[in-house]
């Protein structure tokens, strides 16, 4: 990835137009989630193989479950570790989450307790992580619905961790604003609070917003916000040009409109019409 770059979450929605379809010059890259084609065979197998010899691929994945209280777990990493080399991914990212208790993974981004005992935990388990890879991790902010007291401000938790750790932030920046809204905090305050240097690519992607009674629901189904759209330029003028990734889950649009958002998010946060493929 460069800088300029304009990334797509891969989704099964859109695959096969990727790999059977006319090379797009209108996307720079894709996200892919190893968890979803790990071990596959088959049709998927080959849809994938196509895409990777047409795109630039990078990997965030959904069962790192890094903030958990478990030991790593080397059969997933191994398995990622595979995925990675065999499609030549250098770049690896997950979240500040945990996915998984002692009886197994519970399939849900839960958000981790902001303590010291929690990052120092979470330094030496990304430090491994980083090791077993050989490759730097970059971990995403969470949108999340519940505040606990006493907690370290969400701020400082991902600048210490990112600090001591040596990892990236993959910054979500809609996950921000919704955050900031929900829990009634400043998101400008909050990437001013973040180290300089330490995103290493952004995530947007849309919300529900039912109303200044309700809290707003991260749900990767609605094109980004006006909103989430003028926060993301400021978190370029703040961490400079990084690539940008849009992402889609639900009500998913055709791979042309896809195309089409993903260069006006790119063209608010940088003032540019983005690089050819």
């Amino acid at each position: 990835m460069n800088v300029h770059d304009r990334g797509l979450g891969l989704r099964r929605e859109f695959a096969s137009a990727l790999a059977w379809g006319p090379t797009r010059s209108d996307v720079d890259f894709l996200e892919v989630v190893p968890d979803n084609w790990m071990g596959l065979g088959g049709e998927s197998a080959q849809v994938l193989e196509a895409i990777a010899a047409r795109y630039p691929m990078v990997a965030h994945s959904l069962s790192l479950s890094i903030g958990d209280a478990q030991p790593l777990d080397w059969s997933y990493l191994g398995a990622v570790r595979s995925f990675l080399d065999r499609y030549g991914i250098e770049t690896y990212s997950d979240h500040v989450s945990m996915s998984r208790d002692s009886r197994g993974y519970l399939y849900e981004l839960i958000p981790v307790p902001r303590n010291e005992a929690s990052l120092r935990l979470m330094v030496e388990k990304v430090k491994a992580v980083q090791d077993f890879l050989a490759r730097p991790l970059a971990l995403e902010n969470v949108s999340y619905y519940v505040e606990e007291t006493g907690q370290m401000g969400e701020a400082e938790f991902l600048s210490r961790l990112v600090e001591d750790s040596g990892c990236a932030l993959l910054l979500d920046i809609n996950n921000v604003h919704v955050n900031a809204r929900n829990h009634g905090w400043n998101a400008r305050e909050f990437l001013q609070a973040l180290p300089e240097d330490a995103v290493s690519y952004y995530h947007m992607a849309g919300h529900l917003d039912l109303g200044p009674d309700a809290q707003m629901l991260d749900t990767h189904g609605t094109e980004v916000s006006a909103a989430v759209l003028q926060l993301g330029a400021l978190a370029v003028r703040r961490f400079g040009r990084q690539p940008v990734v849009l992402e889609r889950d639900n009500f998913v649009p055709s791979l042309d409109e896809l195309c089409v958002e993903l260069n006006a998010v790119h063209r608010a946060m940088t003032g540019s019409a983005g690089s050819p493929a």
